[in-house]
């Protein structure tokens, strides 16, 4: 819980000046920042993808690393703070059982709901924070030979990230990002299944993004 509260923390302090600005922002002689700002709420919708690398932050995994995907949709309120929504693939980590007698693999997969901001700090140089809460679905597969047993969860979690980036038009930017997903899975009954109960594992995940704002 610790790394996922210091990036929300982090992402708060993100945040304030992102606020402050949009305290003002309706007021036609406050200057703007970068070059994706457009006081006509019509244009501030954008649509983010992510590709890059999960760590799964747990020793119960021997393979933890796996591909992340994200895809989000929102709005920005003058371009700087708003409401966003999402689908994130968190990967298919996995451990070796018994030496080679078998293998214990999860695949988690969520639906986020938060807030995002978009700073520019420097001309077209920004950074990004986002937070929220996610639903998740995991499935759960053990294989051992021919013997194989799954079995879906539906849980409740929270995820934060921040990012640093550059807009390349004044409707497409690419940047890096940092984002850390609190996932639970498993439940009093999975254990009987698979072999794992309930469990909370934090899963960090490094991606390059592409935004387009519309």
């Amino acid at each position: 819980m610790n790394k996922l509260a210091l990036s929300a923390a982090v992402a708060a302090l993100a945040l304030s000046p992102v606020l402050s600005q949009a305290a003002h922002a309706d007021d036609a002689s406050t200057a703007t920042y970068g070059s994706n700002i457009n006081p006509n709420w019509q244009d501030n919708f954008f649509a983010a993808g992510n590709l890059g690398q999960t760590q799964a932050r747990t020793s119960d995994l021997d393979h933890n690393n796996s591909v992340f995907q994200n895809v989000r949709f929102g709005w920005r309120w003058n371009g700087i703070i708003g409401p966003e929504i999402g689908y994130v693939y968190l990967g298919r980590p996995k451990a070796d059982i018994g030496n080679g007698f078998g293998s214990l693999s999860a695949k988690p997969q969520a639906a986020t709901v938060g807030l995002n901001a978009k700073y520019n700090f420097y001309q077209a140089w920004y950074v990004t924070a986002h937070a929220g809460y996610m639903r998740s679905r995991t499935e759960l597969a053990f294989t051992a030979g021919d013997f194989d047993s799954r079995y879906k969860t539906w849980n409740s979690g929270l995820y934060a990230g921040l990012g640093v980036g550059y807009d390349v038009t004044k409707n497409v930017s690419l940047a890096l990002n940092y984002d850390n997903y609190r996932l639970q899975a498993g439940n009093d009954t999975s254990v009987y299944y698979t072999g794992v109960g309930h469990t909370r594992t934090n899963i960090a995940a490094y991606s390059a993004s592409v935004e387009y704002r519309f």
